[in-house]
């Protein structure tokens, strides 16, 4: 060999699939050892979670909200056999599931705060109306018992077919919009089976209305009522809407005010 050669690199002579071999062998160890790495780190959290929740003190109740000390301490008192573990380990579920099942509880949250407390939100279902002779509904039309005591019976009245609660609700907030112009409030308000509307003021008149062309039926009873039938409204017991043209007044016994060519005469 002459001495101006230069010296022949060994790994030049590998096949070059022998090369692919060893690249895809160190590809698969390297991986491995990844692999084998993340499994340790993996085992070493759980570990120290584990042991945390060991350690970790258990848990306290905190029931918060615009409620009375004495439903505080109920709620505190029903959820104390369901919180049972440390602040990592109690079931936030079962205790929504448990605040839930006050009939007088309209929503609630629940939430860890650390480091051993509980948080649980409660919301207080309110009354907005008498629903029948024995119930209640809420601002979201559910019918509901409030708490003893509380029962409020000077809410108004409403009352309407199963299932349709919340319609009756919706329609009790339209019908007092349209006739805050009159300045009267609905105090009493039914639906019938026969989806007829029997409407009472707090001025005692009842007004009886049906579903056809109920808009135009009492824009018409708007416009009579202002130009015609206020100055005698303490003497009306009813007004009948359910006619196609026109309406029907009842009054009150002895106070019928006589009518002469159509028009209803002036009160002395």
């Amino acid at each position: 060999m002459s001495s101006s050669q230069a010296p022949i690199n060994q790994a030049h002579l590998l096949h070059p699939s022998r090369q692919r071999v060893m690249r895809s062998f160190w590809r698969i160890l390297s991986f491995l050892w990844l692999m084998l790495a993340l499994g340790a780190l993996l085992w070493g959290i759980s570990g120290l979670v584990a042991e945390l929740q060991r350690k970790a003190p258990l848990a306290i109740i905190q029931v918060e909200g615009d409620i009375s000390s004495a439903d505080r301490d109920e709620l505190a008192a029903r959820l104390k056999p369901v919180v049972q573990g440390s602040y990592f380990s109690t079931d936030l579920v079962a205790i929504r599931d448990a605040v839930l099942m006050s009939p007088w509880v309209e929503s609630m949250s629940v939430q860890r705060r650390w480091p051993d407390g509980i948080r649980v939100l409660v919301v207080e279902k309110k009354a907005v109306a008498r629903w029948g002779d024995k119930s209640f509904v809420s601002a979201r039309g559910e019918i509901f018992q409030p708490k003893a005591g509380s029962e409020n019976r000077d809410l108004p009245l409403l009352f309407g077919p199963i299932g349709k609660t919340a319609y009756v609700m919706d329609q009790y907030r339209s019908f007092n919009d349209r006739f805050r112009v009159l300045g009267v409030k609905v105090v009493e308000l039914h639906l019938t089976e026969r989806r007829t509307w029997f409407i009472r003021f707090d001025t005692g008149i009842q007004l009886i209305l049906d579903q056809n062309q109920i808009n135009d039926k009492l824009q018409q009873f708007l416009w009579l009522y202002e130009r015609e039938l206020k100055p005698y409204a303490d003497r009306i017991a009813s007004i009948d809407l359910r006619y196609r043209n026109g309406l029907a007044v009842a009054w009150k016994e002895g106070q019928a005010v006589p009518v002469s060519n159509n028009q209803l005469q002036k009160l002395q």
